[in-house]
């Protein structure tokens, strides 16, 4: 296993995954890096929490692949934040990801019950 005082270490999910994860949070809302890598944190109840100085480098490439833009949002006597937004092509992405999810729950509940009707009916 993959996991280490109840995280996710050195076993991180696909790119992909986390792609349509950050795609997701920040459909909802535009949000500083900060703020995305603290919401990952709270929808995978802990288990996977990107490095700090991964998170800006994850957006970055999405940044350069079309999937969101950012602006600089001037804060006075604070230092400013660059906030990230999902783009149109993020956008139909994230719509087209999580169509695959749901058709792989289907497949996984079946899976599910299979092994619950298989493997856990001698111990019942």
């Amino acid at each position: 296993m993959c996991r280490e005082n109840g995280h996710f270490q050195g076993c991180y999910p696909g790119r992909a995954f986390i792609e349509t994860l950050i795609l997701w949070i920040i459909h909802n809302r535009p949000l500083h890096g900060y703020e995305v890598r603290k919401e990952i944190e709270k929808v995978t109840t802990g288990n996977y929490i990107p490095k700090p100085g991964a998170i800006y480098t994850i957006l970055r490439r999405m940044e350069k692949k079309g999937l969101l833009a950012s602006r600089w949002k001037e804060r006075a006597g604070k230092r400013n934040r660059r906030i990230y937004n999902i783009t149109e092509k993020g956008e139909k992405l994230l719509k087209a990801r999580l169509k695959i999810m749901k058709e792989r729950i289907k497949l996984l509940e079946q899976m599910v019950s299979y092994y619950n009707s298989v493997f856990l009916k001698n111990q019942r």
